[in-house]
């Protein structure tokens, strides 16, 4: 399967399982909920290797056969720290994460926090404009980059996450940030011609 089709088919599966959240809610999404929602998966799924994509597609397909969310589950996982009263009330029906998944989970989080700083401190309207990055930031309102990885981390299969961390920690080696180039695609869906450009034009909206 071409890369470009399998980010399509990716996305599709999380399309549905993510529209599927919101109609269960009574929320259905807005056409601007939709669009962010593909530039946000895309902008990452660009990144990633064939090898990946063709193991998160397995782990899709594994729990939509199931009848598993893997968008609610994630949300779930989530409540923990912004909704924890509630969450007290679903953990048992989320599915558990095994001591090898946390591992790899953990160690995957520790790159993907020193990269999301990094380009955060070299972009600064990034942390202006997006989450707030450390857990014991969250709040009802708002939920940490920290703990949006540790959910989606934990909706991982062992494969999954051992060619991602496998990948994550070739990119260290080479002294590469790999979240730089999942906001360079973002910027560039959102019409900005690079990072310095969406820089420059948003120093201007936030003042």
């Amino acid at each position: 399967m071409q890369k470009e089709i399998l980010i399509e088919t990716v996305y599709a599966i999380e399309f549905e399982m993510f529209d599927h959240v919101h109609e269960s809610n009574g929320k259905p999404l807005s056409p601007d909920e939709t669009d962010t929602f593909r530039i946000m998966r895309l902008s990452h799924l660009k990144t990633w290797s064939e090898a990946l994509l063709n193991s998160y597609l397995q782990d899709l397909e594994t729990a939509r056969a199931s009848g598993t969310n893997l968008m609610a589950v994630k949300y779930g996982r989530m409540m923990e720290r912004t909704f924890p009263e509630a969450y007290e009330r679903i953990k048992e029906c989320l599915p558990a994460v095994s001591d090898a998944k946390k591992e790899l989970a953990g160690k995957l989080t520790t790159i993907l926090m020193k990269w999301e700083g990094g380009i955060r401190e070299q972009y600064p309207f990034l942390d202006r404009r997006g989450r707030p990055l450390y857990s014991k930031q969250d709040s009802p309102a708002k939920t940490s980059f920290e703990t949006y990885a540790r959910g989606e981390l934990a909706n991982y299969s062992e494969e999954t996450l051992t060619l991602y961390l496998g990948d994550c920690e070739k990119l260290v080696a080479q002294g590469i940030n790999g979240t730089e180039a999942i906001y360079r695609n973002m910027v560039q869906m959102y019409g900005y011609a690079s990072l310095e450009d969406a820089a420059d034009r948003m120093s201007w909206d936030l003042g």
